[in-house]
């Protein structure tokens, strides 16, 4: 069973990387500064989202606390 805080470190580690990498693809796109806020809100929004998903994706068959042998 994985844990919340381990589910969390996982969205984060992948999460964060890609939101920066959106975020610097959408101001050279742009030719804005990394302050814009739509750089700013597409680095957000897209961390958020892998994040969400990973967070998702591991939740997924998770027994309840205290049910993690039961059948």
């Amino acid at each position: 069973m994985t844990s919340t805080r381990e589910r969390l470190g996982w969205a984060l580690l992948f999460g964060l990387p890609v939101g920066a990498g959106v975020a610097l693809a959408t101001a050279r796109m742009g030719r804005t500064g990394l302050a814009d806020p739509l750089v700013v809100g597409a680095g957000v929004g897209f961390a958020a989202l892998v994040g969400g998903l990973l967070w998702a994706a591991t939740s997924v068959n998770q027994a309840p606390p205290g049910r993690e042998g039961a059948p």
